[in-house]
């Protein structure tokens, strides 16, 4: 066996398919392919008789590359990423020079595609490589060249490096290839420069800022022991260490981004920002003041807190109120050009497309919403797809598991008798129904309230408006209303849950409804706990209307599901995990933020009019030093 050609593999469909095509027509019977499925997701499948596929747990690319090195045959050693090219003479090029210079090692000239035009081309053997190529795609070493060297698995990057400096190239024949021979791709979305810059991996790149290098044995010692574990990188005008450049990668000042500056302080240097990390995201565009998705969004916070970490996720805004209320369950955490790493993210609205900036190992998308048009449509791609009542599902006609929200009944705190309404104004929560049934009420001489709580005020004249017909701006303690009614009334033309009508019939109010396809599912049982009125108001019998508003009915509400079942069934979704956020001090207090500043407590940076839960010694402290102002609750 003459070339052994190394791919180690991690998510790396369908880019892998790509690079196996180019090579297929190339294999001959004294080149072998070993391709290592480093941990995949989804188990690496390879068609390709001649590809030898080698499987292990997700251990990174210098563990994959060692497994290769471990069980390859060949004289030569090459190595190709799984998400690049090569040329289609890429092995006979390989092999001619291999057969006609028997060289020790081999330098390739590549370029890059995909959005970055950057191009290596050799013309000489004294040609060297850019001091940040220092990879081994550009490189095929002899076997015994490499003997007992291998990748330090220590490492997420700069592994490449520390492998060639190892190696040793200097002093052994060297051969190089002018044709391109190497396509290195630039826009893989999770390739390994990517996470790294993103600051998804869990690597270190210490960076020395020193004009002058000392002959410093100690000094050398120190880079020696951090290169173990750290990419190590000395800008410097001149250095006088000798021995420098087998522990680190050594260059003239320039722009850098790293984890830790050492020497002199530079305005060059950046520190590599680190990703929020968390178990659960619920990914919202708007939390706005009141909503069926605002009142999921509590209730799944204040029940899941206690199994996982959890994150809302927004990328407009959260009405304070919404951000208030739920500060004790979640964080509150807005799209920036920070990332966000999560377990489970889920994505509570459909025309949302999570954000790049959230990485999730699962993507779900909760669909919320009945289809109340041809239009709508599911605009993620998520991992699975879940509704909140079977209704839902079916509008859809998709395949999809059904969650039924979680419900939060609270201790009620006022007792106004009325007729109550929650929702907004449009037409498929029956806003012409509404305004007819007010009519008719009046008409038949029913003396009535009737409060509809809403954000789609009209704007009408007083005149008019129906008689004992409300309009109110909406409010989070609607419940405190709703428990004393005598009928809550829900004239919508589609609803996927029906939170109102819930929370009213957990209240034990009885409810007026139009026919929607998802009351069997929440347990409303016709002439038990409420009636249902046709979608016509005007074909509303005025005697049947006037026997169902007089009717008493005393009724004990049972939910087809209730809370407990639902939190086990989103635990089987969301995985075991245990949460590791702190719960609140019972003193914290609410504190906005009156000046930007680093809160080292959260190890962040905070703006003005963010909204805070912390310490009440912190709250203090802070109000005294300008920092906070107190919220009034």
């Amino acid at each position: 066996m003459i070339l052994s050609i190394i791919i180690p593999a991690y998510n790396a469909e369908p880019y892998i398919h790509e690079l196996l095509k180019v090579l297929e027509p190339q294999i001959v019977p004294e080149v072998e392919v070993i391709v290592i499925d480093d941990g995949s997701k989804k188990p690496l499948e390879v068609s390709y008789p001649w590809a030898k596929v080698i499987r292990q747990v997700n251990q990174g690319a210098s563990a994959a590359r060692n497994t290769g090195l471990n069980h390859s045959k060949g004289e030569y050693i090459a190595f190709i990423d799984a998400d690049d090219l090569v040329v289609e003479d890429y092995i006979a090029k390989l092999l001619k020079v291999i057969n006609d210079e028997k060289p020790d090692y081999i330098y390739l000239s590549w370029k890059a595609f995909g959005g970055w035009n950057y191009t290596v081309k050799l013309t000489s053997i004294t040609d060297k490589f850019p001091p940040f190529n220092l990879c081994v795609w550009n490189r095929v070493y002899k076997r015994s060249m490499i003997g007992k060297v291998r990748f330090n698995t220590s490492k997420v990057v700069a592994e490449d490096a520390q492998f060639i400096r190892d190696v040793k190239e200097e002093g052994r024949k060297k051969a190089f290839i002018s044709d391109y021979m190497y396509l290195y791709r630039s826009d893989t979305p999770d390739s390994l420069t990517k996470r790294v810059t993103n600051g998804l991996l869990n690597h270190n790149r210490i960076v020395y800022n020193m004009p002058v290098v000392p002959n410093s044995p100690e000094l050398l010692e120190e880079i020696k022991k951090a290169d173990k574990t750290a990419e190590v990188i000395v800008m410097t005008h001149e250095n006088q260490l000798k021995g420098l450049e087998e522990y680190a990668m050594v260059i003239p000042p320039r722009q850098i981004v790293g984890t830790e500056l050492r020497g002199e302080f530079t305005p060059l240097f950046t520190k590599q920002q680190k990703p929020y990390v968390t178990q659960i995201v619920l990914y919202i565009d708007n939390l706005f003041e009141i909503g069926g998705i605002e009142t999921f969004t509590y209730n799944f916070c204040k029940w899941m807190h206690k199994y996982y970490d959890i994150a809302v996720v927004y990328t407009n805004s959260v009405a304070e109120k919404q951000y208030i209320r739920l500060l004790p369950y979640a964080d509150i955490v807005k799209v920036t050009n920070q990332m966000i790493v999560c377990d489970v993210a889920i994505n509570c609205r459909i025309h949302l497309v999570l954000p790049s900036k959230i990485r999730a190992s699962k993507k779900i998308n909760l669909v919320h919403t009945c289809k109340m048009n041809p239009a709508y449509h599911i605009a993620d791609s998520p991992d699975e797809i879940y509704f909140v009542s079977d209704a839902c599902r079916r509008s859809f006609d998709l395949e999809g598991g059904v969650i039924y929200n979680l419900t939060a009944p609270e201790p009620v705190k006022n007792k106004p008798l009325r007729l109550v309404s929650a929702c907004r104004l449009t037409w498929e929560k029956g806003q012409n129904r509404i305004m007819q049934l007010a009519q008719l009420m009046n008409e038949i001489g029913i003396e009535f309230t009737w409060e509809v709580f809403t954000s789609d005020i009209p704007d009408m004249r007083l005149t008019s408006i129906p008689s004992g017909l409300v309009f109110r701006q909406q409010t989070l303690n609607v419940k405190d209303w709703i428990a004393q009614a005598d009928f809550y009334i829900s004239l919508s033309t589609w609803e996927s849950f029906g939170f109102s009508m819930v929370e009213a019939l957990e209240l034990g109010v009885p409810v007026i409804t139009t026919p929607l396809d998802v009351l069997p599912e929440i347990g409303f049982i016709e002439g038990v706990n409420g009636f249902v009125i046709p979608m016509s108001i005007e074909s509303l019998g005025k005697h049947y209307l006037k026997a169902i508003l007089s009717s008493d009915l005393k009724f004990k509400y049972t939910r087809q599901e209730d809370n407990e079942r639902i939190v086990e069934q989103w635990r089987r979704v969301l995985g075991d995990k245990k949460p590791t956020r702190k719960a609140p001090a019972k003193d914290a207090k609410i504190v906005r933020v009156i000046k930007n500043h680093f809160d080292a407590e959260l190890d962040r940076s905070v703006r003005a009019g963010e909204i805070l839960l912390v310490r009440k010694k912190r709250a203090e402290s802070g109000i005294d030093s300008g920092f906070y102002q107190l919220v009034d609750v």
